[in-house]
């Protein structure tokens, strides 16, 4: 399904003397970024007003406790490949219209889209009740081919509502300096 589909203005700082960096240049998924898939689809997910999100939508997503964190999940596709070493950020819009109690977490990760489901990067986030940016920014682990990756959250770790608002990834290559992009978990 997709939503929203505007980009944000997004401003990375960058370190003292060095150029500034047009980051929106580095997205790999434009094509992608409000479209999230979600597995299984019992009750359906429902696309709701988000405003002041990209694009004011998001998907609402009901998930049960499962067995597995994975039970319920939702992916957003990436259609370039990603190289080991390659400096890769997530920006991504979330909030938990109805917590888990004792509050939400939610692990996203950067991975193949079929088995063996290898991650390149991942991190996790303290999901609240007010619409947030969530950013991370890793040294990418494995390479991954395009067409193959996705964005894949976890949602089954316990009973919560979460809706999900676009998500952007941005590779800027090997080597480049993580320092400048201030405002990101690193």
């Amino acid at each position: 399904m997709k939503i929203g589909g505007v980009l944000l203005g997004l401003a990375c700082a960058t370190g003292a003397g060095a150029a500034e960096v047009d980051i929106w240049t580095k997205t790999i998924n434009n094509d992608t970024n409000g479209v999230w898939h979600v597995q299984p689809d019992k009750p359906k997910p429902k696309e709701v007003k988000a405003p002041g999100v990209p694009g004011d939508f998001a998907l609402r997503v009901k998930a049960p406790k499962g067995a597995n964190p994975w039970d319920v999940q939702a992916t957003s596709p990436i259609n370039a490949a990603i190289d080991a070493g390659d400096v890769v950020m997530v920006l991504i819009h979330l909030r938990a219209e109805e917590p888990a109690e004792g509050g939400s977490k939610l692990g996203i990760r950067i991975q193949l889209a079929g088995a063996p489901y290898t991650p390149t990067m991942e991190f996790t986030a303290p999901i609240t009740t007010e619409w947030k940016t969530y950013c991370a920014h890793r040294v990418a682990s494995a390479a991954m081919p395009a067409g193959k990756t996705n964005v894949n959250i976890h949602l089954a770790d316990a009973r919560e509502v979460i809706e999900l608002g676009p998500v952007f990834v941005f590779n800027f290559g090997p080597g480049y300096d993580q320092k400048t992009l201030k405002g990101c978990d690193g």
